[in-house]
């Protein structure tokens, strides 16, 4: 039976407003999937289309002022400084998740979801309770360096994704 235009109107409704929680909080990837990547796409290709000037994120294309666009879009006035600080941190680093370990792992949101912890300030395996830095040193032979990348990278998205 279909159903009726004012039930699929409510439905759609209480998907845009409605929290993007996960188990302690605000998840804020989650939140822009649902509210913001029909329009913008990806968090970090949206924000990589951003210049970053004087550690502020500005608009290409007439949006001068990025927090007063987040705050006439979808975010609550207590995530817009969240999503801005998300968006920055996404603007000013290289898309390398994407490229070198998503064809195994998904997005960063999700392996952080599925397969991490956050617990008091350390990154853990979910599973293993083992550090992920220390993990990722032997993970793919990589180097110092790219594990420390990596380690901040998923340290990083975890705050995003675990926020209280």
């Amino acid at each position: 039976m279909p159903m009726k235009p004012t039930t699929v109107a409510l439905l759609a409704a209480s998907v845009l407003v409605a929290p993007a929680a996960g188990a302690a909080g605000i998840d804020l990837h989650r939140m822009w999937d649902d509210r913001c990547a029909g329009c913008h796409g990806h968090a970090g290709d949206f924000a990589r289309k951003l210049t970053v000037s004087g550690g502020e994120l500005q608009g290409r294309h007439h949006v001068h002022d990025l927090r007063l666009f987040l705050r006439n879009h979808y975010p609550a006035d207590s995530e817009v400084d969240a999503v801005y600080d998300m968006l920055l941190a996404q603007a000013s680093s290289a898309a390398r998740f994407r490229a070198e370990c998503s064809s195994c792992h998904g997005t960063a949101a999700e392996f952080v979801r599925d397969t991490l912890a956050l617990r008091d300030g350390e990154l853990l395996g979910r599973e293993s309770g083992r550090p992920v830095h220390l993990f990722l040193g032997a993970h793919r032979q990589l180097g110092a360096a790219d594990a420390s990348f990596f380690a901040q990278l998923l340290k990083r998205v975890a705050g995003e994704v675990f926020r209280p």
